[in-house]
């Protein structure tokens, strides 16, 4: 304890702690797993494209239907259906990317597979 004048002072009980030093093998460690997560991303691209190039060379082939004057989606789906007309109708919106259910006669449909 310090004394100033009369009054008694105690000394802090909290010590400051230096800042650590950076520990040159964690500086090692991180540059190490950037190189091998840059590799990895590098990799990984590379086969995905090898893969999306072997995907698209293959030839797709639709069975097309011209659609009649008052035909809907939902005959078109249960004439051609061969599970469930419901699941079918909706692989047909999907893939012919159809925002509404509306049909237009001599509009052509490609049928799923």
């Amino acid at each position: 304890m310090t004394t100033i004048g009369n009054a008694r002072m105690a000394r802090p009980t909290v010590r400051v702690q230096a800042t650590p030093k950076f520990n040159p093998a964690g500086r090692r460690f991180i540059r190490s797993a950037a190189v091998v997560a840059v590799l990895s991303a590098s990799l990984f691209g590379f086969v995905a494209q090898a893969n999306a190039g072997a995907e698209s060379g293959a030839q797709v082939q639709f069975k097309y239907v011209t659609v009649s004057a008052g035909q809907t989606l939902w005959e078109i789906a249960q004439q051609y259906a061969t599970s469930d007309a419901r699941d079918y109708m909706a692989n047909l919106i999907s893939l012919n990317a159809l925002t509404t259910a509306e049909l237009t006669p001599g509009q052509r449909i490609a049928l799923p597979n």
